[in-house]
């Protein structure tokens, strides 16, 4: 496994789970978006999955049948799965749109390119003021449900609302008996309290099947779908952004 975020400690713990031998090279700290105490509780339940961290390793090159790390380190590898990061769709960079440096449109407030006031982002492709929201489900649902209002609003005449969303914290399935519940600030910012064991694992099921009944019951009452608010955002706007980098 090539990269220690969220994505790929949950790979790599399923894997396990399988009676796998799994190597996570991690480039950094492993779970990064996490606290001291949410991080030790990944830790030691990949560990009790018998996964080896590489926390300071780097990947320099992926063979068919092993990685390069950055000092010239081989690790076999019959299998390497590339967690490494996010991307998006290079429709906006390719558009001739202000995209940041990872392509996402530069939005203000409302969604809206500040180029063109007739095109809206949203979700993992989408950059409001410069400060776009953590890639995530629970940041791409609402994002995409505000999108659609500011769509909606434009249409009737009126002035769309400006983004207005919370988080509570992440969820992290460690193997199916597992898992870590990171706390946060509304604003996304973890705080030094976690949970960790079978407990979460529960909570994680449930975050899931709740997501996908949100999703049925958005289809059959369209408008029904809500999310949670409150979030500080920055006072600053795109432009203003745009104007510093």
């Amino acid at each position: 496994m090539v990269g220690g975020g969220l994505t790929g400690i949950e790979t790599a713990s399923e894997l396990a789970a399988q009676g796998r031998p799994v190597t996570l090279v991690c480039g950094g700290a492993l779970g990064a978006s996490l606290s001291n105490r949410g991080r030790r509780s990944v830790a030691k339940q990949l560990r009790r999955l018998e996964v080896t961290i590489a926390e300071t390793a780097a990947v320099g090159e992926v063979r068919w049948d092993s990685v390069v790390l950055s000092d010239g380190a081989v690790l076999p590898s019959a299998a390497t799965v590339w967690t490494a990061g996010f991307t998006v769709p290079d429709l906006a960079a390719r558009s001739g749109l202000r995209t940041d440096e990872l392509g996402r449109l530069l939005a203000d407030e409302t969604l809206t390119s500040i180029d063109d006031d007739r095109i809206v982002a949203a979700g993992d492709a989408a950059a409001p003021s410069g400060q776009p929201l953590r890639m995530s489900c629970q940041a791409a649902g609402p994002l995409g449900a505000q999108a659609a209002e500011t769509v909606l609003a434009r249409i009737a005449g009126d002035d769309p609302a400006a983004l207005n969303q919370a988080f509570v914290g992440q969820c992290i399935s460690i193997g199916r008996a597992g898992g870590t519940l990171q706390f946060a600030r509304t604003e996304d910012t973890p705080v030094n309290l976690a949970l960790g064991g079978r407990t979460t694992a529960a909570i994680k099921e449930r975050i899931c099947r709740g997501t996908l009944w949100t999703i049925r019951h958005e289809a059959a009452k369209p408008g029904s779908y809500f999310w949670l608010k409150g979030g500080n955002r920055p006072a600053r706007t795109a432009q203003t952004q745009v104007a510093i980098t």
